[in-house]
């Protein structure tokens, strides 16, 4: 029983590396998309920003998980989309997480909401696909069981 521990403790932690790797990546695109494109709106910025962060978090903790044992590519393309969901929403809370603290007088905060946002994008997206990756294992685990006993449909 201690093995599939291990393993999904190694893909947690390999999730939460590459997860925050490429959301900085995608914050980083998304600025630089902002400077070599001209956009000026806060609207703008504020898309591209949390979009590039769930978007890269969402690819990172994929890309930990991507490698399960028997599950079709239909379960990794549904895992795909709810990640990448996962990470927007995450990064949407973060952000006004991190917009609405209240810094002590004539304090910065010690993070920011751009801060925030990547690691609510981080701590969401990994939390999804750990669930997905459980769920997913357990339930096919538990169908090929059910069908591989003598005299089950």
């Amino acid at each position: 029983m201690l093995n599939p521990v291990i393993g999904y403790a190694g893909r947690v932690a390999l999730g939460l590396g590459m997860a925050l790797v490429f959301a900085a990546v995608g914050v980083v695109l998304a600025r630089m998309s902002l400077v070599l494109f001209g956009l000026t709106s806060w609207s703008a910025w504020f898309t591209l920003f949390v979009s590039g962060a769930g978007l890269g978090a969402g690819i990172g903790s994929l890309l930990a998980w991507m490698w399960l044992k028997s599950v079709g590519s239909g379960f990794t393309a549904i895992l795909f989309l709810v990640v990448v969901v996962a990470g927007v929403a995450g990064g949407l809370g973060g952000y006004y997480y991190g917009a609405s603290l209240e810094p002590e007088c004539c304090a910065s905060p010690e993070m920011g909401p751009i801060a925030y946002t990547v690691l609510g994008a981080v701590a969401a997206s990994n939390v999804t696909a750990l669930l997905f990756g459980v769920i997913g294992q357990t339930v096919l685990r538990g169908m090929r069981r059910a069908q591989s006993r003598p005299g089950a449909a």
